[in-house]
């Protein structure tokens, strides 16, 4: 038999294959568009949307508004975006390219229900990968929200007009989180080994809009999202290693988070100028942070038995952070140069506070404040042309200077001391083609 040392370094990398492999293959989803907002018109309009949302774009600004589509209308579309962090050097980040999918379809009902109801869908899926979620170790420079915006994002909605002005909806965004087992232990060769399992189960957020139209041109609209939790946990079992004795591990954490939410927004709907400006209260309070303990206590193995009553387990400290409030406008110009061609020229403007701490400890988790500008285009085409929309959306994110100073406890070689101003830029941008049916 291998000396002691030698089985724990075997050990050691057996466990830490298994889990790498568990978590790569691990699908989940989670909604990016929290950071970039959802939809072409939505994001060149400052994404706004609780009571402006045309379209499929409805089901995550104000599920109420599908009420107001009146034809079927597939979309297709490509978003991208690249990142530029930095704190005392370059924080490694990646681009984000994927594929939108959009769908209305207004149900055909006669009579009193004619025009009143419609459901949406909407998807975003990156192109090379289903979700992004690390747990690195705090002390290494990192900026979590690119990670955010890296992964599916599915909804589903209905609205229904109420008459009188007033329309309601609702649905969910839904994600996949992940649990899972590794058990490693020796054959009858007495060799290493490990057997992973992983199983899926679904996760979801609620959203409920409202919008009440104040005369001909303006409307009033409110959106409730739920919070939406992607959370992975995978149990590392280990038995049937002689005198080595290792407890239960749990490789947790949260992937993806998004805090739950109130949109409030006033629009000007009709007209060839239009506008909507508004804000939202996010409760970041609530959020959990990034990892979990590794250790349980009480102990229970992989099937659920006491593994044992005593023992000493160390949570990670909270990330304590605050609930904010961003504010958003945006405008939109309409052109018809013909009967059978609208143009629409957009832009728009928004502000969202960070609701992390200043990282004053050992820790190197940063965040900022973000303030945007965005711009779009619109085509709306008619018979005698092919009934299509097309529409393009650029944003550009600026992460504002923020200075984040040590303790004097925080030894010098921590890598934010003696302090580090993080900064950066996101740019976004995409196209998406629709044809209505």
């Amino acid at each position: 038999m291998p000396p002691r040392s030698t089985r724990r370094i075997a050990l050691g990398l057996a466990a830490l294959g298994a889990l790498v492999a568990s978590l790569a293959s691990a699908p989940a989803a989670a909604s990016p568009e929290d950071v970039l907002g959802f939809g072409p018109r939505s994001i060149a309009m400052g994404a706004t949307g609780a009571a402006g949302s045309e379209g499929y774009e409805a089901v995550y600004g104000n599920p109420g508004l599908l009420s107001t589509a009146r034809s079927r209308q597939l979309t297709l579309g490509f978003v991208g975006a690249v990142f530029d962090v930095h704190a005392k050097d370059k924080i490694p980040t990646g681009p984000l390219h994927g594929s939108i999918i959009g769908a209305t379809l207004p149900l055909p009902f006669a009579g009193v229900l004619k025009d009143r109801i419609a459901i949406g869908l909407g998807f975003f899926t990156p192109t090379d990968l289903v979700v992004r979620g690390r747990i690195l170790f705090p002390e290494r420079a990192q900026y979590p929200l690119v990670d955010r915006v890296q992964s599916i994002a599915v909804q589903a909605g209905i609205g229904v007009d109420l008459g009188h002005g007033l329309r309601a909806g609702g649905g969910f965004a839904a994600l996949a989180a992940l649990s899972g087992a590794v058990l490693v232990a020796t054959d009858a060769a007495g060799r290493i080994g490990t057997v992973v399992e992983d199983t899926l189960v679904a996760s979801y957020g609620p959203i409920v809009g409202l919008s009440y139209d104040l005369g001909d041109s303006w409307r009033v609209g409110a959106t409730f999202r739920g919070e939406l939790v992607g959370r992975f946990n995978v149990v590392i079992t280990v038995k049937d290693l002689g005198a080595l004795t290792v407890p239960p591990l749990n490789i947790s954490g949260v992937a993806q988070y998004d805090p739950w939410q109130i949109a409030l927004e006033l629009a000007r709907v009709k007209g060839a100028l239009r506008f909507a400006a508004g804000a939202t209260f996010k409760r970041w309070s609530a959020y959990p942070g990034l990892s979990e303990a590794t250790v349980r206590c009480p102990l229970f193995d992989a099937t659920g038995q006491l593994f044992t009553d005593s023992c000493s387990a160390q949570s990670p400290d909270p990330p304590s952070y605050s609930d904010t409030v961003s504010v958003h406008a945006g405008v939109e110009r309409r052109f018809a140069p013909r009967s059978s061609v609208e143009m629409s020229a957009r832009g728009g403007v928004f502000f969202e506070p960070t609701p992390a701490p200043a990282q004053t400890g050992t820790a190197n988790v940063y965040d900022s404040s973000r303030a945007a500008v965005s711009a779009g285009y619109g085509l709306s085409l008619a018979a005698p042309f092919p009934a299509i929309d097309l529409d393009l959306f650029s944003q550009l994110q600026w992460l504002l200077p923020r200075d984040h100073v040590k303790d004097a406890s925080v030894a010098a070689s921590n890598a934010g001391a003696p302090r580090a101003t993080v900064s950066g830029l996101i740019a976004s941008f995409g196209v998406t083609v629709g044809a209505r049916f």
